[in-house]
């Protein structure tokens, strides 16, 4: 373990994944449901860019956001019904 000058212990923090927040997947995939193709398209393209911001945001470099904002569609993929799957 590495020690400040203070002699506290340096820690990270690691911010929970958005891929795993079920409640937030639900919802866009709720919502993705509900949508005509288009607007469906649209409302994920605007979801993924502010995903993106919050994974940077958390301290994610931006090819590592990107993966994050990448593993959050599939997992909404998973969540819509089969005929809905984009």
């Amino acid at each position: 373990m590495a020690w400040n000058v203070a002699g506290i212990p340096f820690m990270s923090v690691h911010a929970f994944p958005l891929s795993r927040e079920l409640p937030t997947i639900r919802i866009v995939a709720g919502a993705i449901a509900r949508l005509p193709s288009d607007e469906a398209a649209q409302l994920w393209r605007e979801t993924a860019s502010h995903l993106l911001s919050v994974a940077i945001e958390r301290g994610q470099n931006a090819n590592d956001a990107r993966d994050e904002v990448r593993r959050f569609f599939d997992a909404v993929q998973s969540a819509l019904p089969s005929e809905l799957s984009l």
